[in-house]
């Protein structure tokens, strides 16, 4: 029951700011409190850091 009243009061408080995390992998969700409202993983070190490689690694394969 305090799960569900600690995640009323977020979406109260802080509206549009819980959302869950950018990796498809991950089950976490994140409370963004950037100043412009765009933070996309739960943790830049786990998460953040495995979809920038992931993207740079894409990035390398498609050069000639």
């Amino acid at each position: 029951m305090n799960i569900i009243l600690a995640w009323s009061d977020v979406t109260r408080q802080l509206p549009g700011r819980l959302r869950p995390c950018s990796n498809t992998e991950c089950h976490l969700f994140l409370i963004d409190r950037s100043r412009p409202g765009t933070a996309r993983w739960c943790s830049m070190a786990t998460c953040g850091n495995r979809m920038k490689a992931r993207a740079h690694a894409q990035r390398q394969r498609k050069r000639p």
